[in-house]
């Protein structure tokens, strides 16, 4: 098994504390999808409460040295890429892409690679954005044992100043993940810990902490969260914070590719205010 790229660290948490979480008056998501050499794939999101149509049309063309990438997004961004897999160095991967959008004449290009395999995961970008600046990110992930070491670190060359410098530890084992991470270089700094425990097969217990400072005002979240498979169709999602925020999520699949989600969170700091929100979401995938 490939061990996960930064931004993967900590993927159980997230599943526990964010998937299934929709607040609004509706939602539609549409996804289809083609598996061949030639591969084609939409994801359209409809919101009735802001009354607002987006989504993207990607396609993809599969050869034995690589992949040639075209998506097109309904803000009219149109992005051209190309993927070479082992052209140079067996188990690298060469990664490029350009994007342009009509509307606004911006253009960026990027180039990077990638390599992953059972003890490390690491990767590098170059992006440059054809009005301003130059920026480098680069990212690894070390695996030793059932523990995860993680390093993101990002540079601004215009600028001349440290855009990321993010550290990550996770742990897993059988039953248990701890995932740590440190975001020393971002507005504000912010510190969390974060822990999964899975009590059942079919239950999953969460909490997560943050800690974060900017100038002289400091700011700390709890949360905990659970996530209960009822049946093989049906998911139960509950959590709440510091900050009095409690949500519930339920997952209902209906058929093969149509997932019903209904969700709300209620603001208990003011229980006769207006911020409570409620949510109606669609899942379709084809």
């Amino acid at each position: 098994m490939e061990v996960p790229s930064f931004a993967d660290l900590g993927g159980r948490v997230r599943d526990v504390f964010k998937t299934g979480f929709h607040h609004g008056t509706g939602l539609i998501n549409i996804k289809t999808k083609s598996v061949k050499r030639l591969e084609m794939m939409s994801d359209a999101t409809l919101n009735f409460a802001e009354s607002k149509f987006n989504g993207l049309m990607e396609t993809k063309y599969k050869a034995n040295a690589g992949a040639l990438l075209l998506k097109w997004t309904t803000e009219g961004v149109l992005h051209l890429g190309c993927e070479f897999n082992g052209l140079l160095i067996k188990g690298v991967d060469l990664l490029s892409e350009c994007s342009y959008n009509p509307e606004t004449a911006a253009k960026s290009v990027k180039a990077g690679s990638k390599f992953a395999n059972e003890k490390i995961n690491a990767g590098c970008e170059i992006s440059k954005d054809l009005n301003s600046s130059i920026g480098l990110l680069g990212s690894v992930v070390i695996k030793c044992r059932h523990l995860l070491l993680g390093y993101q670190g990002g540079y601004d060359v215009t600028s001349r100043r440290v855009t990321k410098c993010d550290v990550g530890v996770a742990y897993g084992c059988t039953d248990i993940d701890l995932h740590l991470l440190a975001q020393c270089t971002s507005v504000p700094h912010a510190y969390g810990l974060s822990v999964v425990y899975k009590a059942r097969p079919d239950l999953d217990i969460a909490t997560e902490g943050t800690y974060a400072t900017r100038d002289d005002v400091r700011k700390w979240i709890f949360g905990a969260a659970a996530k209960c498979k009822i049946d093989e169709n049906s998911t139960l999602r509950l959590k709440f914070d510091t900050d009095l925020q409690v949500a519930a999520s339920f997952l209902r699949r209906l058929s093969y590719g149509i997932t019903l989600i209904f969700s709300f969170n209620v603001d208990c700091a003011n229980i006769a205010g207006d911020a409570h929100k409620a949510g109606l979401a669609l899942n379709i995938e084809a």
